[in-house]
């Protein structure tokens, strides 16, 4: 037989004490027991789920069945496909995005300019609510007031230059 040293054999012990003590735990943490994964394993008998019981009207089943109704077709197929439909979404335009031209045409009115602590305010009205603007301010998310002068005031919509002057209705 083969000499161990003592070191060596009560590493081994330790290992296997720890090995048995982390199992031993890990039940313990996960309620198992023994006991309860003995009988679970091998004296338990097999429940399958059940289904329940449906009890079947076969009249009423008799009675469903197909009707006699002119059923609306949604497409003609003599008809010609017109690539050109307002209704065909164009597939490269994103669908959160409204067209400009669906949209209502916003009402913009101003109503006065006038200058505050040296600053020139420009009270605007666009679509019934009034904004009081200053140079540099952006509006309704689209307009951005580039110039306040005596008479008007120059609004930047996108790449359009909209000029806006006192007691005029501009329909944008």
């Amino acid at each position: 037989m083969i000499k161990m040293n003592k070191n060596k054999i009560i590493k081994i012990i330790v290992i296997f004490l720890v090995a048995i003590s982390y199992i031993a735990a890990v039940l313990f943490i996960s309620g198992c027991s023994v006991y309860t994964i003995i009988k679970e394993s091998y004296m338990s008998e097999e429940k399958g789920l059940e289904l329940p019981q449906i009890d079947i009207d076969e009249a009423e089943i008799k009675g469903i069945g197909k009707v006699d109704i002119e059923i609306k077709k949604s497409y003609d197929p003599e008809e010609e496909i017109n690539l050109m439909d307002d209704s065909v979404r164009d597939p490269f335009k994103p669908f959160y995005i409204k067209d400009e031209e669906e949209d209502e045409k916003n009402i913009l009115k101003l109503e006065k300019i006038y200058t505050r602590d040296g600053i020139e305010y420009a009270e605007l009205s666009l679509n019934d609510y009034s904004y009081l603007l200053k140079e540099g301010d952006t509006f309704y998310d689209i307009y951005l007031v580039q110039a306040i002068n005596d008479t008007s005031v120059v609004l930047l919509k996108g790449d359009d230059i909209v000029t806006v002057f006192i007691d005029t209705v501009i329909y944008d």
